[in-house]
């Protein structure tokens, strides 16, 4: 009799990779990423109708009543329209201690609308740095023609006529109130908030007073010569052809901004890493100390997409992945007390911030982190909340008009 043939041993089964538990909390990847889904579904975005081009309409006559009051806005001006408020990170503004505006609550639409109210095109303007701290400037108004300095002079401060954020700031609430007698405005931190509403829409826009420059700043130059990952995807025209000046909450300081960069930067951004951005935005905005926003949990996003190849954050079921890395990201600046800022490395952002802000906010951190389902879980219920809360507005709205 044969003997039977030698049977090879079984191999054991390809180890998968170690990517459906987060190890530091055991939670699973799989869950987390459809909780992610779940309230990007949920959560209020971007509408296009006709209740949108009225609200709009109504804003930019608004604002030009504002410049028939007094003439201080330019009579042709450039508006830049970002979709989101400023509690979504839209711009790096310092709000204080801010009045949070809520979804379904006070709006179903929110945006950010930059309003130029100086145009420094073609005036040889230089800005004061060495007085200010980093990221900040002051902007004399002498260089401008006499007509400029008498529209201005009562937002001007010392002998060198430096244009006060704050007195510009505090004319653009009072103006923009006297003209919006009919919408809900309000002024929180450096900014004017109002809510349009059209029928049973409501659109909240956050207005920002700035100063509009074309170019580069000379502070910046160092960040054009390193390579980034929008390289060979955008126009340098497109990333670097200006940038703005925003209000500080005090005093004649001015915070750079580079706003029109970032927002061709967002169209190239994954979207799973967007997703993860907005669920961090979402699970944190309550636990945010002063002086901290969304806008520099973008920043961690952008450094983000810098390191990591695009092929990995664009894939849909990384996006768990990407708002864990994020939060994590979020804790090791929080204990270097480091965040540098994005076009100007030099810039820690978090220097302003108290060491028991920043320990305080590392504690909510921890606390996210360590049941990361539970509080994405609760971010859902948010959103759902907000829809409940926006569809009861809607019907009460209706019924009202009702014959």
């Amino acid at each position: 009799m044969a003997a039977p043939p030698d049977v090879p041993p079984l191999k054991p089964a390809p180890a998968k990779p170690l990517t459906d538990l987060d190890f530091h909390s055991g939670a699973r990847i799989e869950e987390l990423h459809q909780l992610i889904q779940e309230y990007h579904a949920r959560s209020p975005g971007l509408r296009d109708g006709p209740q949108l081009h009225q609200a709009k309409d109504l804003v930019f006559s608004l604002l030009g009543v504002v410049q028939n009051a007094d003439g201080k806005l330019p009579a042709v001006n450039q508006y830049l329209l970002l979709s989101g408020g400023i509690q979504q990170g839209t711009v790096d503004v310092d709000l204080g201690v801010p009045h949070h505006l809520s979804p379904g609550g006070d709006y179903d639409v929110d945006f950010t609308l930059l309003v130029p109210t100086l145009h420094a095109a073609g005036v040889p303007v230089t800005l004061d740095m060495k007085q200010s701290p980093p990221g900040h400037a002051q902007i004399s108004l002498q260089p401008f023609d006499p007509a400029t300095l008498h529209r201005w002079s009562d937002c001007c401060l010392g002998d060198e006529a430096y244009l006060s954020a704050e007195l510009v700031s505090d004319w653009f609430t009072r103006a923009f109130t006297a003209a919006a007698k009919d919408a809900r405005v309000e002024r929180r931190g450096c900014i004017t908030s109002a809510v349009i509403s059209v029928g049973p829409c409501r659109v909240l826009y956050d207005l920002v007073p700035v100063v509009a420059l074309k170019g580069w700043p000379e502070v910046a130059r160092p960040w054009l010569t390193q390579a980034h990952f929008w390289d060979g995807k955008l126009r340098d025209e497109e990333v670097v052809g200006g940038f703005y000046l925003l209000p500080a909450t005090s005093g004649a300081r001015w915070r750079l901004a580079f706003a029109t960069s970032e927002l061709h930067l967002r169209q190239l951004l994954p979207p799973p890493l967007l997703q993860a951005f907005r669920a961090t935005t979402a699970v944190l905005s309550r636990r945010l100390p002063e002086g901290f926003g969304p806008y520099h949990i973008f920043t961690l996003v952008l450094r983000a997409c810098e390191r990591l190849p695009a092929s990995y954050l664009g894939r849909e079921e990384n996006a768990a992945h990407a708002w864990l890395g994020l939060l994590d990201d979020l804790s090791a600046c929080l204990v270097q007390r480091c965040l540098p800022h994005y076009f100007l490395p030099q810039w820690n952002v978090l220097e302003g911030l108290s060491r028991r802000d920043l320990e305080r906010l590392a504690q909510e951190l921890a606390g996210v982190r360590a049941d990361p389902s539970r509080h994405l879980r609760q971010a859902v219920e948010g959103a759902k909340e907000a829809k409940r809360l926006a569809k009861a507005f809607r019907n009460q709205s209706l019924s009202t008009v009702a014959p």
